[in-house]
């Protein structure tokens, strides 16, 4: 008799009921929590939900009331449409408590975290019991992921389309290249910068990734379909162009660079007076300027020479950013979800701008013993996950691909937020800091024995 040239089925590793129970139970305490305190408004929410209002009464992307006037132009662009969408199609934007968006959004993070988890249990072949339990410990040591499945706010959308954005290019390089994976790669990402200006840049980043791809294959589909977000967001600043004569994005991106990019390197270097008086007086210059095109160009070339004064103080701001991006245990999004009452005017991030260390200390006394005491383990927690990390993308168990693309896309987020680092702007890539995490916990990939043995050649 010949060998059976066909062995048997493999068994294909799973995530362990108790995990998901886990994951569960964690998300029903959070909305439990919500449903009982109805803290689902964060100071960001407000945007979201008057420009969904707007969508439904006006039948315009405005992010303020039109009732107050004179109308701000920046306004129709600092939202993009993706959420606020959202919002109008699952009934957020009543008064009354938001149960199917916050239904929805938990939904969607255990689709987040159960896709992310699945990826790990493929490439490691399956984790052991202990370290099963130290990947869901670090699950819960995350608790963005449960806070912003039960606010108003984007990021549990946009982290479900980078999820899908990051397996669909995993399966385009693991798969021959093949078109599918590429185009749900190119809707995932035109999703993404829809809910996130952050995610704009990333459209050119896939037209080069499948303009490389289609020149090696010589498939020119595969060149088109990767200039399916470039196409998209092309759209959407056409239309900001026709709502306020500038061709652009979103007008957050002006906002963020002289509010908090300048301000905080010239509290660092020139003082918080000096940053002040400067912030103040170019929003004064613009309001003499004709158009909003002039008056954004101007906050643009007034905020790049600020910072060409100081290359090495921005950098450094920036770099500490990065750092707070993956550090950071989410002392805003605790006192906000929980309702505790604030202790000062200035956040944190000003204090260390202004180098203040006794305002830093004094601010944290002020601080609950209770929360204070939830930060540092949160703290702690964080950077066993980044030494996790590390080890997962600087060793040699798997292939370089897997390591290459989940670290690039992490990667792309955390530099590209820079010195606005902080706990809330990572939630978007929490499912894949955990599974990095959870792949550095393994001694690497295990062999998958088969469900019963091959028999015999005789």
């Amino acid at each position: 008799m010949t060998a059976d040239r066909h062995p048997a089925r493999q068994k294909e590793p799973r995530i362990p009921r108790w995990v998901w129970a886990g994951l569960v139970v964690l998300h029903l305490l959070a909305l439990s929590w919500q449903l009982r305190h109805h803290t689902y408004l964060f100071p960001d929410s407000d945007r979201y939900v008057q420009a969904a209002r707007n969508l439904r009464e006006v039948g315009v992307l405005y992010a303020l009331p039109f009732q107050e006037t004179p109308l701000q132009p920046q306004e129709y662009s600092i939202r993009p449409p993706g959420y606020p969408v959202f919002l109008l199609l699952t009934g957020g934007t009543g008064s009354d408590f938001p149960w199917l968006t916050l239904l929805l959004q938990n939904l969607l993070s255990l689709l987040n975290l159960g896709l992310a988890l699945r990826w790990l249990a493929r490439l490691t072949g399956g984790l052991p019991p202990r370290q099963w339990l130290a990947v869901l410990l670090l699950a819960a040591a995350g608790p963005g992921q449960f806070i912003y499945a039960n606010v108003l706010m984007s990021e549990m959308l946009l982290q479900t389309a980078v999820v899908v954005l990051w397996l669909s290019l995993d399966a385009f390089w693991t798969t021959g290249q093949k078109m599918l994976p590429l185009l749900l790669a190119a809707a995932a990402t035109a999703v993404a910068l829809l809910l996130k200006p952050v995610f704009f840049p990333f459209a050119g980043v896939l037209v080069l990734m499948s303009g490389l791809a289609g020149w090696r294959q010589r498939r020119a589909w595969l060149v088109l379909a990767g200039t399916v977000p470039l196409l998209v967001a092309g759209l959407w600043m056409a239309r900001n162009e026709a709502r306020t004569g500038y061709f652009h994005f979103s007008s957050i991106a002006e906002i963020n660079l002289l509010r908090y990019n300048v301000r905080g390197v010239l509290q660092t270097t020139e003082g918080p007076v000096a940053a002040e008086e400067f912030v103040r007086g170019t929003l004064a210059a613009t309001h003499g300027l004709p158009t909003f095109r002039a008056q954004q160009q101007h906050i643009q070339q007034v905020s790049i020479a600020a910072l060409a004064r100081h290359p090495v103080a921005y950098a450094a701001q920036h770099l500490r950013g990065v750092v707070t991006f993956f550090l950071d245990p989410g002392r805003f999004d605790l006192v906000h979800f929980l309702d505790v009452p604030q202790t000062a005017d200035q956040g944190l991030l000003q204090l260390f701008n202004q180098r203040s260390a006794p305002a830093v200390i004094h601010y944290l006394h002020q601080m609950p013993w209770g929360v204070l005491s939830s930060l540092l383990l949160l703290l702690l927690a964080a950077a066993v996950r980044l030494g996790l990390i590390i080890r997962f993308c600087a060793g040699h168990l798997y292939a370089w691909p897997s390591r290459l693309l989940l670290l690039g896309l992490v990667s792309y987020v955390a530099l590209l937020t820079g010195p606005l680092g902080a706990a809330r702007f990572a939630v978007p890539v929490l499912p894949l800091l955990l599974a990095a995490a959870g792949a550095g916990l393994s001694g690497g990939p295990r062999a998958v024995l088969p469900l019963s043995p091959a028999p015999k050649a005789n």
